[in-house]
C-alpha cells in the first residue's frame, strides 16, 4: 500500500496528483492555509510543467498575474535583487544559521507570475473532496511508530510500500527513531487594516532593517496587510503607531516552528525506508514553496510513482 502521511495542503495536493492508489493518513490540519487570511504566501508560482495539473484541479488553467516584491530599507523600496541586502535580510531572520541555498533561491523570486487562485481556498476544497477518507482514517488513531515498513497507529497497523511524508520533519523523525538536530523559530503574525501603508504597487516588502521586529509585510487585499514578526510584540498597537497614523489590528497569531533554521538535513537514512519527504517543513527547507512541491509530485507521478531520491527540486 502507498501512503501519504499528512493532510495539510501538500498532503492533499499529493493525493490529487497521485490518485486513489495512495491513501492519506491524517496528521493535523494545515498550519498555514486553514486560516483566512492564509498565514503563508497564498499563491502558486506559475510553471508550464505544472499547468496540466492546475488545469485538472481547477477545470482550466487560471489566468496569471504579476506578483512583485521589494526590499525595504529605511522606508525606501528597492525592487532589484541585491545579494548584500538579501544576506542582511536573511541574517535578521536566521542569525548565523542561514540556509546555504537561500540567496540563489531569492535571486529569481523578486518578480513572479502566479496563478490567480488562493491556496487556502484550494485547501478548503480538497478537505471537502477527501473528507470521507480523512474521517475514516482519523478513527484509527494517531501514528505512534514507523518501523519495518509498517505504520503503527493507536488502533491499527498497516504495511506500506512507499510513504510520501508531508508532515514536519521533526515529527517524522520521532516516528522512525531518527536522531537529527532540527532547530526552528516561531513566526508571529499580525493582520492590519490601514490606508497609511504605501507599497508603491508592490505586493510584498522584505524589511532588511535590523532595528525592526518584523521582517516581511504582504498586501493581501485593499488596505489589508499581513505583518510577519520574528519577535512577539507585547503591545503591537503602540509599536505600529510609529509607522502608521491610523490602523486597526484585525487579529494575530503565532506558529511555533515556522522558520526552519540551518541547511537541509540529509534524509538518506529515511529514504532507505522508502519514506520520501515532500514539503517545506517535511524537508526542513525554507525555500520549498508549494509550487516547487507540486512540481516534484508531478514528476514523481510521471515517472510511474518512482520517487527521485534527494529533495533539491526547484
Amino acid at each position: 500500500m502507498n501512503i501519504i502521511l499528512g493532510s495539510g495542503i501538500v498532503g492533499l495536493l499529493a493525493k490529487a496528483i497521485l490518485g486513489d492508489n495512495w491513501k492519506v493518513i491524517p496528521f493535523y490540519k494545515s498550519r498555514f492555509f486553514s486560516y483566512n487570511p492564509a498565514l503563508d504566501d497564498n499563491f502558486i508560482i506559475a510553471d508550464s510543467e505544472i499547468d496540466p495539473f492546475i488545469k485538472q484541479l481547477m477545470g482550466k488553467v487560471p489566468s496569471k498575474f504579476a506578483y512583485n516584491k521589494a526590499w525595504s530599507i529605511q522606508g525606501q523600496l528597492y525592487p532589484a535583487f541585491d545579494e548584500g541586502i538579501c544576506e542582511d535580510w536573511l541574517g535578521n531572520i536566521f542569525g548565523t544559521q542561514i540556509p546555504a541555498h537561500s540567496i540563489p533561491y531569492y535571486k529569481n523570486r523578486m518578480s513572479l507570475n502566479v496563478y490567480d487562485i488562493r491556496l487556502n481556498e484550494i485547501y478548503k476544497s480538497l478537505v471537502a473532496s477527501y473528507m470521507g477518507e480523512l474521517a475514516e482514517e482519523s478513527q484509527k488513531g494517531k501514528v505512534v511508530k514507523i518501523e519495518d515498513h509498517k505504520i503503527y497507529r493507536e488502533k491499527d497497523v498497516v504495511e506500506y510500500d512507499q510513504i510520501i511524508s508531508t508532515i514536519p520533519l521533526d515529527a517524522l523523525c520521532k516516528f522512525v527513531n531518527f536522531n537529527v538536530e532540527l532547530k526552528s523559530k516561531p513566526i508571529h503574525y499580525i493582520h492590519i487594516e490601514t490606508k497609511d501603508l504605501d507599497f508603491e504597487g508592490f505586493n510584498q516588502v522584505m524589511v532588511a532593517d535590523k532595528s525592526f521586529s518584523f521582517y516581511k509585510a504582504a498586501n493581501i487585499a485593499p488596505s489589508r496587510f499581513l505583518i510577519y514578526c520574528q519577535d512577539e510584540l507585547p503591545d503591537p498597537g503602540a509599536y505600529f503607531m510609529a509607522f502608521m497614523k491610523s490602523f486597526d489590528i484585525i487579529d494575530g497569531t503565532s506558529i511555533d516552528g515556522a522558520i526552519p533554521l540551518g541547511d537541509i538535513p540529509s534524509l538518506e537514512l529515511i529514504e532507505q525506508q522508502d519514506i520520501f519527504c515532500v514539503g517545506g517543513y517535511a524537508q526542513w527547507d525554507w525555500c520549498a514553496d508549494v509550487g516547487s512541491n507540486i512540481k516534484r509530485l508531478v514528476r514523481f507521478a510521471n515517472r510511474g510513482n518512482k520517487i527521485n531520491k534527494g529533495h533539491n527540486v526547484r
